[in-house]
């Protein structure tokens, strides 16, 4: 086999040891038991920041990073291993120790990104009044976010950012940083280029069923599919086929409802 093939996401992760597979599916078991037992908890942070109770955002962006890493870790575990494996390298050749803690940094990173947005998203859709029962025209709102998000899986920049998620090694090689600070500047930018892929997967879930258990576990399963997955350009193509028929769906109920 090939270093290409070697470098694909479905192979890395094939690769994965027991103890490692084991350790990352009681962290993701984990995540999800927490967010389903703290999903009121969460909510109510984040509806109580625009009325001005900035106090509680902190607390719901650790509750929000837990989320990301229920829905986020299966499909960001590709690259996540994948700079791992390359922290042994020095000129070229595996002459140290992986760098557990700089793999920890980019991870971490990672996920601070992706609780930054979420945090950002819920509370600028609470602040206009769109989480929640909508009621008259606001129902099509949803209709809308699912027809904007299936035309967002054709666009250059969905494919461009999609690429990098789709190929670890080939980022890696093309961002490298040395040292702790250079993981961390690597886990922000693999961050900012997932959530060009999927930030709109992000709307959907929180305009249709925001800390719903359900949407988060479809949220999740189609990110990891168009990453992770067979042919993936044509499962990203195909989520966006269903998320616009969806979204013809929701609004025709809308419309029946006024």
């Amino acid at each position: 086999m090939d270093a290409s093939a070697r470098a694909e996401p479905a192979a890395i992760l094939r690769r994965i040891t027991w103890p490692v597979a084991l350790a990352v599916a009681l962290a993701v078991a984990a995540a999800w038991y927490v967010t389903w037992a703290t999903s009121d908890l969460a909510m109510g942070f984040v509806m109580a920041a625009p009325m001005g109770s900035w106090d509680a955002v902190p607390w719901a962006f650790l509750l929000l990073v837990v989320m990301m890493v229920a829905m986020m870790l299966p499909s960001a575990l590709p690259m996540v291993l994948t700079y791992h494996d390359l922290s042994r390298l020095e000129g070229g050749e595996p002459t140290k120790p992986a760098d557990v803690a700089g793999t920890a940094v980019f991870t971490s990173a990672y996920f601070a990104v992706w609780g930054l947005f979420a945090v950002a998203a819920l509370i600028g859709l609470s602040a206009v009044g769109l989480l929640g029962p909508l009621d008259g025209t606001l129902a099509l709102v949803p209709a809308g976010v699912l027809v904007a998000a299936g035309g967002w899986q054709v666009t250059r920049t969905k494919e461009a950012c999609l690429t990098h998620c789709q190929s670890p090694m080939g980022f890696v090689m093309q961002h490298w940083r040395s040292g702790r600070v250079g993981a961390w500047r690597m886990g922000v930018r693999h961050a900012l280029y997932c959530l060009g892929c999927c930030w709109l997967f992000m709307a959907v879930l929180f305009v249709m069923g925001a800390m719903s258990l359900a949407w988060m576990g479809a949220v999740s399963v189609a990110i990891f599919a168009e990453k992770v997955g067979w042919r993936r350009i044509l499962v990203s193509r195909a989520i966006g086929v269903i998320l616009v028929v969806a979204g013809i769906l929701v609004a025709f109920q809308a419309v029946a409802a006024l």
